[in-house]
């Protein structure tokens, strides 16, 4: 029997310790990791599917090539040649603008960059920007802060209300759970910021159920009342910040009562809300994503950032606007993993997709290349998407599955599970800890890991200064991962089985000292226009929220409920004035298409909101036909709640 230390490759904020034991059958089987400080050894629902993922029949483990409309097998050296007699053809004759590589987060692993490496060496391909999950929070924390920090979890014990706003780590992030009931043991109120009532609102103390669009607008009546009630913090305000008379003298315009009003809560609420977060320091803000994707979704984050200043939360023990985490990003060397090139070729956003094919540069993208995400799921506007993927010639998706991506290609190779190659795992979202994951057992015979395919693709193609820049996968760890390595004193062999974590990043901007321009902490000047962006109307009443599932990692758990119906959630009164019971079946329609759904009655939301848990592939739906193309103001973020709809009884 043997033992290895993995990691769960999802990008989850959790980003768990995993062993995988190997017996003398070469049967596999996994458990979390008992070592690890903060996932403590145990997995979630997503984490354990892994062993299914990894081992399952419906998983292609040869090359395919679509023929006639139907899926053949294909030979590596087959594939090769064909795909590399295409990408020469295309970048002699029309350029590398022609083509288009469109990659996500389906795999944390640093290795699988190598992608990027390779298409950045072709020079000037077109590439997306902008962001499908967080862009507007990252932006927004960049602008105010200078780096996206996130505080020690255990650091949170120290805190004497911790608001979570937006997230529901009973779903998304199970392994704060312990620390938040930790924390409600020993007296902290835990504050619940949300639309839906969902399952974290059983470890609260406090439930708030804010409109969707508002928090930013929340924010600012809190904001109102902290500076009237003498609540700010005016030795932090005064010595470690910049842009607060601008930021005051916008609030200074607008009204309380207003405000409150648009928030959804009672003026009651938001005094005790209020109270508990800046009357009680130190006080902790733990955000998630909900609330960046709307038009207004950079000017919500930033002013909950503000609060934060307001309060002097910032820099103590117990505070903190948590909401990412890129401590570990800095001793990586992106420029050598990303292979980043002295110039760019065109761009677009990458919620806009289908218009940039369509609209912007009809006929001009000639190949497209999709690694490492499922796009025709997860981009907006499902319908012009899958037009405009369908509309591109020649069409290459390297996974695990024939997902709905994959299966509008013209090829598919198929990759490397995280438990059959080496990698490194940081995590970017909440703790410090990463991981150097162990190879635990051979891929099958006809799977080849990512860097196989690029290198044996740029060998073919003859590009001798990609194919010297990276030799091999463990070069190219070494080398990417060098400041590192040269921080820790450490090889990459030392690494293996290990939880490690760089000190320093317990308590962010302890020091004051800010990576803004300023080195101060920068404070918003609000477009109160933007932060009131809402567009419900009597044809489209009802606004519908897309949240994560408990048991998915977004598309990649749905293959076995093709069959079945997404559920939409509605408040109960809202279905009997519609003459709609739980279970029946409905159409949910929006301006961008419609899909089936069965109704599920619940107290959980307002009259006026709705939500379906997001994931589910095109044979099932789709909840994507529903959501807009569009961007937030700032970072370029898809804006999936900023949908409206309406419900019909079939």
């Amino acid at each position: 029997m043997k033992k290895y230390k993995s990691v769960c490759s999802l990008d989850c904020w959790d980003r768990c310790s995993i062993v995988v034991t190997i017996d003398d059958d070469n049967n596999m089987s996994i458990d979390g990791d008992k070592e690890h400080p903060i996932t403590r050894g145990f997995l979630c629902q997503k984490g354990l599917q892994h062993l299914s993922q990894r081992n399952s029949t419906e998983r292609l483990t040869r090359p395919m090539k679509k023929v006639d409309g139907e899926w053949r097998p294909i030979q590596w050296q087959e594939a090769i040649k064909e795909i590399g007699d295409r990408l020469i053809q295309l970048l002699n004759n029309e350029g590398p603008s022609s083509i288009i590589h469109l990659s996500d987060a389906g795999h944390c692993g640093l290795l699988k960059n190598i992608d990027k490496a390779f298409f950045n060496s072709l020079g000037g391909i077109t590439k997306s920007v902008g962001s499908l999950c967080w862009g507007a929070g990252i932006e927004a924390q960049l602008s105010d802060f200078g780096k996206v920090l996130s505080h020690d979890p255990v650091d949170h014990l120290n805190a004497k209300t911790i608001i979570i706003w937006g997230r529901n780590p009973v779903y998304t992030n199970v392994h704060l759970v312990p620390f938040l009931q930790e924390a409600k043991k020993r007296g902290s109120n835990i504050v619940l910021i949300d639309p839906v009532r969902t399952a974290t609102a059983s470890l609260s103390t406090h439930f708030y159920q804010i409109k969707p669009h508002a928090d930013g607008l929340l924010a600012m009546a809190m904001a109102k009342l902290i500076l009237e009630r003498g609540l700010c913090d005016t030795a932090f305000v005064s010595k470690y910040s910049e842009g607060f008379e601008n930021y005051k003298a916008q609030l200074d315009r607008l009204s309380l009562q207003e405000l409150i009003l648009e928030t959804g809560l009672s003026e009651a609420e938001l005094n005790q809300l209020t109270e508990l977060y800046a009357g009680l320091s130190p006080s902790s803000i733990i955000l998630g994503y909900g609330l960046q994707r709307y038009p207004n979704g950079g000017n919500n984050i930033r002013l909950i950032d503000a609060l934060g200043a307001l309060t002097g939360n910032i820099g103590i023990s117990g505070g903190g606007v948590n909401y990412a985490n890129q401590y570990i990003n800095q001793w990586i060397d992106w420029q050598y993993a990303n292979n980043t090139p002295s110039g760019e070729g065109p761009t677009f956003v990458k919620s806009n997709f289908a218009d940039y094919i369509l609209t912007e540069r009809p006929q001009e993208i000639k190949a497209i290349f999709v690694t490492r995400g499922n796009p025709l799921v997860q981009l907006p506007n499902t319908s012009k998407s899958l037009e405009a993927f369908r509309s591109i010639p020649f069409k290459v998706t390297i996974d695990h599955f024939l997902t709905d991506t994959a299966d509008n290609s013209d090829y598919f190779l198929p990759c490397t599970h995280i438990f059959e190659e080496e990698d490194f795992l940081f995590s970017s979202m909440w703790h410090s800890y990463f991981n150097f994951s162990e190879r635990a057992l051979d891929p099958p015979e006809e799977v080849r890991s990512e860097f196989q395919i690029f290198k044996s693709l740029s060998e073919y193609m003859k590009l001798c200064e990609f194919s010297n820049k990276y030799p091999n996968e463990r070069y190219y760890l070494e080398r990417a991962l060098a400041p590192l390595l040269s921080n820790t004193g450490m090889t990459l062999e030392e690494m293996k089985g290990q939880n490690l974590k760089l000190k320093g990043n317990e308590v962010p901007w302890e020091n004051k000292v800010f990576s803004t321009p300023s080195r101060k902490f920068s404070f918003i000047n609000p477009h109160i226009e933007v932060l009131r962006a809402s567009y419900a109307n009597d044809e489209y009443p009802l606004q519908l929220l897309t949240l994560h599932p408990k048991d998915s990692l977004h598309s990649q758990h749905y293959r076995e409920k093709v069959k079945q119906l997404p559920k939409v959630y509605c408040n109960e009164e809202l279905l009997k004035d519609l003459m709609i019971s739980d279970g029946d079946i409905v159409k949910v329609r929006s301006i961008t298409g419609e899909i089936k759904c069965m109704a599920s009655a619940t107290a959980d939301v307002r009259r006026d909101v709705i939500y379906i848990y997001e994931g589910w592939w095109l044979k099932s739906q789709g909840i994507n036909n529903l959501t807009p193309k569009g961007f937030s103001d700032i970072g370029n973020q898809a804006i999936y709640n900023h949908c409206f709809c309406k419900i019909e009884r079939l």
